[in-house]
């Protein structure tokens, strides 16, 4: 199973790219803690978590070709 996870603003610039493909994690837990594992500096960013164009709060199931969006702080106006 594969999903791809965007990166946006400061997050991309940790990451130094904008997207990934990861293969065999099943829920976002285990993505969380697969992308703190490769980018430490990702525990001291905090950042919001979509799937498919949803914020999420709790843990979700991720399916095959799921769209995972890491959104950090922003403000309107």
């Amino acid at each position: 199973m594969e999903i791809s996870v965007l990166f946006f603003g400061q997050l991309e610039e940790v990451t130094g790219t904008h997207r990934l493909v990861i293969s065999d994690v099943v829920d976002t837990d285990a993505l969380d803690s697969h992308l703190k594992q490769q980018y430490p500096l990702l525990e001291t960013i905090t950042y919001i978590t979509a799937v498919n164009r949803q914020i999420i709060r709790n843990k979700v199931l991720l399916t095959e070709n799921a769209e995972v969006a890491l959104l950090p702080p922003f403000s309107g106006g």
